[in-house]
């Protein structure tokens, strides 16, 4: 199955058993794409990854248009906007930036990982705004640490940053998104915040049965999760 950045499908697995649904209206004869890479990322940084890790560069509409990534590389709207060399710069800045943390993530502590999320997220704040990707990484990976030092009010709080642009940002249907609303589901829930959790939750549901299909393991343990609570 082919890759594109627009995909028509979602491959998910019940077990060893690879299973393939529709996320769009599929026109007979219509080739059937499924995405090989996370599509968070404007279209630069997707081509990197498909010729690194697939050596091809994707055609796709989305690819030749580059539609999305004036909105995925939102800059802040300021009463003096920066230049397009100081944009440049701090796009060579957070792509060196997320390296970094990739690499450090072997060796920090959680206290050292987080200051090099906030220090980023301050300095790509001055030009950036909210829902720019590189943004939304690094406060993923905040989150990320928050969840691992069971800062549950922290992890919330990058979380309920981050849903909305996912949302705007990633393919109807994304597990992405699904993914964040399921985390934001349990903290809320872990936070006592019930009405949030539970809206949380069933839309994370909302998605998976598409993805995963009604009958998915994972959507009956989310749903068993709902009826506990």
């Amino acid at each position: 199955m082919n890759h594109s950045c627009c995909p028509n499908v979602i491959v998910t697995y019940k077990g060893t058993l690879a299973e393939v649904r529709a996320v769009k209206e599929i026109e007979p004869g219509e080739e059937v794409f499924t995405s090989y890479i996370d599509l968070l990322y404007p279209t630069e940084d997707r081509n990197d990854r498909l010729k690194d890790s697939y050596f091809f560069n994707c055609d796709c509409r989305e690819c030749i248009t580059k539609e999305k990534d004036k909105e995925k590389l939102e800059i802040r709207k300021l009463s003096d906007p920066p230049s397009a060399e100081m944009v440049r710069d701090m796009i060579k800045y957070a792509r060196n930036v997320i390296e970094e943390f990739r690499r450090a993530k072997h060796y920090k502590s959680p206290s050292e990982l987080l200051e090099i999320c906030e220090l980023s997220l301050d300095k790509m704040g001055a030009v950036f705004g909210d829902s720019n990707v590189y943004m939304l990484h690094m406060m993923y990976q905040a989150m990320g640490v928050c969840l691992y030092v069971q800062d549950w009010e922290g992890a919330l709080c990058y979380g309920q940053k981050i849903i909305r642009p996912y949302s705007k940002h990633y393919p109807s249907y994304s597990l992405n998104v699904a993914s964040m609303w399921l985390k934001l589901g349990r903290l809320y829930m872990a936070l006592e915040n019930r009405t949030a959790g539970v809206k949380a939750l069933k839309r994370a549901i909302a998605i998976m049965e598409v993805a995963h299909g009604k009958d998915h393991p994972y959507v009956s343990e989310i749903k068993k999760e709902l009826e506990d609570h």
